[in-house]
């Protein structure tokens, strides 16, 4: 509260609660106005998720943190962007943005932000892994950091996995199918809580995929408020995905989220149509709300049954606490399986049980009752306006349309005092006054005529039920749906949702003893800790912010990267809250330079830029605010003819173009580049390079081709 109103830029990341909840409470309760910038899908895939978060939680409790409507408010300030296009920031045109993939969620972003020659890098939640809908991020890709985000002045990344080491996908993969496998085959059902918008797209494709090749009968299901809408944005956002899953598009011409045997259901009682055992994709991670909450209190007390963690679930909710619980027991199995198998779960845990219910008895009795006050009040409200109409009709009828239009009878409508209709300007004495006015605010709408007869007003016919399809609540569970996306079988089964019964809230605790198998199977889709040691130190940040982690992980983290002599010293772990200053000391000053100076200048191309080296002295002279640049005589800077060297060079880069002049280079030991076995070149944590070995001909070679990737002024 106390920042929204100073904030002058918003970047949204990824479109899944963790990182864009804050959003629509923050417009609209803080005041937050400033422009709002994101991907694509996490425009449209984010409103899924906040949909989904809402209606889960109308059905359980009363809910007022945002609604709907502040969500569509929210997300319409939203300004799109693609991958790679950079983009200045609002009105500060001096700063750009350019989104970049991410890998972790579709349209998930890592975020360069340039100011004259400071770049920032926000690198959150990424993956340089492939999955099956998603290629890696681009910050590392191949092996080798994106020259783009490479060398930035400062990075902010997360260290969430610093401590987490994640198995092969393949055994990944394999331990989730056995599950399944053998939980049907135990006439047990299967849950698998996880998000409404985001990482479920690899986890329902993969399962898809699985059922296809395997031809099963079990039931495959999908139940989310939004999955109609979230499996629709998918098919339409093919391009932000991974190149196998275009190829596949393009080569079959076939949809790949046309999903074969996954069924979609938006209504908990759907589930009545598929026999068990079966599969439910449910929403939502946490397990705090939501469908998979109501299934994991049904399910859960079921030994043959199973639940499937795919997300350790936020701190403290209960999906971390079934975590915790699968972890201490998974650590007494003695096997060497890359998955630790699952846990017969046994625990005994007091819940809160939050439920909207129907009304009965007497207070379903006293609600009709009021509604039917209700109800009379307005009708007698409106039989009083009705009569009104017919009073003053003459004395409106001497009007012209163009004194008294409908405007002005709106207007006049909203004043609390006698409201004059004619002869207002006829004046008597105090007791004297005209007759000719109303006691009450209110003036009928004249009727209008034409050659035809009285004008009919189409408005006054129009259904107001059928106003705004496309935008349909779901009169049970407040769905908020797009028509277009629902199969007519579905459509004819929402309709008979009956809107018009009352309910009310209640809640109450409950011991449960949950006795069903418990598994953990990583679907997370980000890095563990050794990739996150491994990548890091490759950008080369000058100085880095470690968030989004336990301070064991952060430490570990932290140790790691000061243990590297190529890794900045800089390095920061900031507390929730804590401020930091991290910006460069680097002063820019805007001179005007002579025509004969300008003229005297060598200009080196560098990038888009030309640039020149003029040494001299700037100083700002009693009498003005401008500052002037001393420049040393002509003849004397001629003289110095010192170069100066300017530019960056990666050694990755520098390794190619070093092979293509028939140079063996490899890198050997920590960032080290070996040229022919003779020559090592290295760089300082100041981006400088050095050059060490004995001076030979292919010292000075790799020397020029050097100095032949700067620009030299």
């Amino acid at each position: 509260m106390r920042v929204a109103k100073q904030v002058d830029a918003l970047l949204l990341s990824h479109p899944d609660l963790q990182h864009l909840g804050a959003y629509p409470y923050a417009y609209g309760h803080f005041g937050l106005s400033c422009p709002v910038y994101a991907t694509l899908p996490v425009l449209n895939m984010g409103r899924m998720c906040l949909y989904d978060v809402f209606q889960s939680k109308i059905n359980e409790s009363d809910f007022d943190t945002f609604d709907l409507n502040t969500v569509d408010t929210a997300f319409d300030q939203i300004t799109t962007l693609k991958y790679s296009q950079p983009c200045s920031l609002g009105k500060y045109k001096s700063i750009t943005i350019t989104a970049y993939a991410a890998g972790h969620t579709i349209g998930g972003t890592i975020w360069k932000i340039k100011k004259d020659a400071e770049e920032i890098v926000y690198a959150v939640d990424y993956n340089h892994k492939k999955e099956r809908h998603l290629d890696g991020t681009v910050l590392h890709k191949d092996g080798v950091v994106l020259d783009a985000l490479s060398r930035p002045t400062l990075m902010i990344t997360d260290t969430y996995n610093s401590l987490i080491s994640h198995p092969a996908r393949k055994h990944r993969d394999a331990a989730l199918f056995e599950t399944i496998k053998t939980t049907l085959q135990d006439n047990g059902s299967v849950l698998l809580p996880t998000d409404s918008s985001a990482r479920v797209l690899e986890l329902a494709y993969l399962l898809d995929q699985h059922w296809t090749y395997n031809q099963f009968t079990y039931p495959l299901i999908f139940l989310s408020y939004q999955s109609y809408n979230t499996i629709q944005y998918a098919k339409s956002m093919l391009e932000w995905m991974s190149d196998a899953i275009n190829r596949q598009f393009d080569e079959k011409r076939e949809n790949p989220f046309e999903f074969r045997y996954l069924r979609l259901c938006t209504r908990y009682k759907e589930l009545a149509k598929y026999p068990e055992p079966k599969v439910v994709i449910a929403s939502n991670v946490s397990l705090e709300s939501g469908y998979a909450r109501d299934l994991f209190l049904e399910w859960g007390t079921s030994p043959e049954n199973a639940v499937i963690l795919t997300d350790r679930g936020p701190p403290y909710s209960l999906a971390r606490e079934l975590y915790y619980e699968w972890v201490n027991k998974s650590e007494e199995d003695n096997t060497n399986s890359p998955v630790k198998p699952a846990i017969a779960l046994d625990l005994i845990k007091s819940l809160e049980i939050r439920k909207k219910v129907p009304l009965e008895g007497q207070e379903l009795i006293d609600y009709k009752n009021e509604q039917r006050k209700k109800n009379e009040r307005e009708a007698a409200q409106a039989a009083l306006i009705a009569k009104s109409l017919s009073i003053i009709e003459e004395d409106e009828s001497d009007r012209s349309e163009s004194e008294l239009g409908d405007n002005d009878i709106e207007e006049l409508l909203a004043t609390q005092f006698d409201l004059y209709v004619r002869d207002a300007t006829k004046l008597g004495g105090f007791f004297k006054q005209t007759q000719s006015y109303l006691m009450f605010p209110y003036i009928e709408k004249r009727k209008r005529y034409d050659e035809y007869g009285e004008i009919i007003q189409a408005d006054q016919f129009r259904n107001k039920g059928i106003e705004g399809l496309g935008h349909v609540i779901d009169g049970e569970s407040g769905d908020r749906m797009e028509d277009d996306n629902i199969d007519d079988s579905d459509k004819a089964d929402q309709s008979t949702a009956d809107s018009n019964v009352p309910t009310k809230y209640v809640y109450y605790d409950e011991n449960i003893h949950f006795q069903c198998q418990l598994r953990y199977i990583d679907l997370e889709g980000t890095n563990d800790g050794r990739s996150l040691k491994t990548i890091v130190p490759q950008v080369q940040p000058r100085k880095l912010i470690v968030v989004h982690a336990s301070p064991e992980a952060t430490h570990d983290f932290a140790s790691s990267c000061l243990a590297l002599q190529s890794m900045t010293r800089d390095i920061y772990t900031p507390d929730v809250g804590e401020l930091l200053n991290v910006s460069e000391a680097i002063n820019f000053y805007q001179v005007k330079l002579t025509d004969s100076l300008v003229s005297s200048l060598r200009l080196s191309k560098l990038e888009d830029y030309d640039i020149s080296f003029v040494s001299g002295k700037i100083h700002l002279p009693p009498d003005s605010s401008f500052p002037i640049l001393d420049v040393m005589p002509i003849e004397e800077y001629a003289a110095s003819d010192n170069p100066v060297f300017v530019g960056e060079i990666k050694l990755t880069e520098l390794k190619r173009v070093l092979q293509l002049e028939g140079i063996i280079a490899e890198f050997k030991g920590e960032g080290v580049l070996v040229c022919n076995e003779k020559v090592a070149i290295r760089k300082t944590p100041t981006g400088q390079l050095t050059l060490e070995g004995s001076l030979s001909d292919d010292y000075f070679k790799i020397r020029s081709i050097i100095y032949g990737q700067h620009a030299i002024l």
